[in-house]
């Protein structure tokens, strides 16, 4: 498993998510793809960089997405799910005059996707064609991501 801490702008540890990274059917070994402190609250990832960003920050479905998102130098928060947005987080990223959504290129990112920009009127959905954040960054490396932040921005 992989540990992902979830901190708050100071840095302190808030809770810790977990991820399998065995390539395997995870219901058959009793245990989930992710998973979390029980009765732990949905949070938002890298909250950090909500006090760090300008007047842009990007919002991933999943930790592992805002990672290369914050590898390659944006500012970037993730929601752990695409089902997991909730009203605080708007709340959260109410004054920024550009998000830029990263959902996963499934029904679920969609949905993911639409109800962001929903919630909040500056946020538009950045097309994913060719997997996740992750799979394309590996596919293609940063330049394919700010490939698509160009489309986005046309």
């Amino acid at each position: 498993m992989l540990a992902i801490p979830y901190l708050d702008r100071n840095g302190k540890p808030l809770t810790i998510r977990f991820r399998c990274l065995e390539d395997h059917d995870h219901r058959a070994h009793f245990h989930g793809k992710y998973n979390t402190i029980k009765d732990d609250p949905p949070r938002m990832y890298g909250i950090a960089d909500v006090h760090q960003a300008g007047d842009t920050i990007d919002v991933t479905e999943g930790e592992l997405d805002r990672i290369i998102l914050k590898k390659i130098g944006l500012h970037a928060v993730a929601i752990p799910g695409a089902a997991l947005w909730q009203g605080r987080h708007r709340r959260m990223l109410a004054g920024f005059n550009r998000v830029r959504v990263w959902g996963d290129p499934d029904d679920a990112g969609a949905e993911f996707t639409a109800r962001i920009c929903r919630s909040l009127l500056r946020a538009k959905g950045v097309r994913l064609r060719d997997g996740d954040v992750t799979e394309t960054y590996l596919h293609g490396g940063a330049q394919a991501l700010f490939d698509l932040i160009k489309e986005n921005d046309q």
